[in-house]
């Protein structure tokens, strides 16, 4: 490069540098590119604070005017949610009422909830709605993945759809997968992977316990959130769909490196073991011929014999 082509390439950096900045001051403001308003921003966190949080989540909780997080999450992320104003804590009074844990209601007391809880959230969402009209950014934390088994929504589907933004986090079944060091697809012969949890897949009381029966019919590998809970009903379905040496493991507090572990068996022996754990409900369950072998390279050889053959 000749010494004229060098700084003709400097001033032209320069030039760049000085349109970009700018762009940035002269531009409006987000609230005023969308009309003034305010957003809601469900902010996905991961499971175990800001070490398996994602850049985006992070950036986006520095630029929010108001923060709704239990209190327990907002220390976690404190150097993120600084001084900001926190609104409240979303899941006070909507799980529980006057303290007590909605499954230990009886008959009168669980009436009386069921017609709070709806009041408090509207209540909620009422605060927020005026916030978003003064212009104001709220960011509702939620752990995890706020699209699989997020209570946020509990909040967010009270809004326009143009109001709310949702910002991607990573779940604890990523976390706890990472944990076990497997492929859960391809894995073997599986077929699919399915994330549900024992009221998701037979309704409360395990009333359609007989669909572990059908999905027992194909290799698959399950992933079973809030499955310590009464886990008893599930590992009655579990044994009557599935082999008794159909492996599993319990991966507890997964993401939390001081606090995270393997609990590995069978669906013929996990309850029993669960039953002598003292966690009962950090935990994912996972069960599948995933766990055995290597599931991938065994995949891979399956595909190569299968490659190039029509029926």
């Amino acid at each position: 490069m000749t010494n004229r082509n060098y700084w003709q390439f400097k001033a032209c950096s320069v030039l760049v540098c000085l349109i970009v900045a700018a762009a940035g001051w002269f531009s409006p403001s987000r609230a005023a590119a969308w009309g003034g308003r305010g957003h809601l921003y469900v902010i996905g966190t991961g499971p175990a604070g800001p070490r398996t949080a994602t850049l985006q989540a992070l950036d986006t909780l520095k630029r929010m005017d108001v923060i709704v997080a239990p209190q327990k999450h907002v220390n976690l992320f404190a150097e993120y949610v600084d001084q900001k104003p926190v609104l409240f804590d979303p899941w006070t009074d909507i799980w529980d009422y006057k303290g007590k844990s909605m499954w230990k209601l009886d008959e009168a007391e669980l009436t009386a909830f069921k017609k709070a809880r709806f009041k408090i959230r509207d209540e909620r969402v009422e605060k927020i709605k005026d916030l978003l009209a003064q212009g104001k950014d709220v960011g509702l934390m939620d752990y995890g993945n706020p699209c699989l088994y997020g209570p946020s929504h509990w909040y967010a589907e009270q809004f326009d759809a143009q109001d709310v933004v949702f910002i991607p986090g990573m779940g604890c079944a990523a976390a706890a997968m990472a944990a076990l060091k497997k492929s859960t697809i391809p894995a073997h012969d599986s077929h699919f992977v399915i994330q549900t949890s024992p009221f998701s897949l037979m309704r409360w009381g395990g009333k359609e316990r007989g669909i572990l029966k059908d999905l027992g019919k194909y290799p698959s590998t399950m992933i079973f959130y809030m499955a310590l809970w009464k886990s008893e009903e599930l590992f009655k379905g579990l044994n009557a769909g599935l082999p008794p040496d159909m492996p599993c493991a319990v991966v507890f507090w997964a993401g939390y490196p001081e606090k995270e572990r393997i609990l590995r068996g069978t669906v013929a022996d996990m309850q029993e073991k669960l039953s002598k754990d003292k966690e009962k409900f950090m935990g994912l369950l996972l069960v599948g011929r995933f766990l055995e072998g290597k599931p991938y390279d065994a995949a891979m050889k399956r595909a190569q014999k299968e490659l190039g053959k029509t029926e």
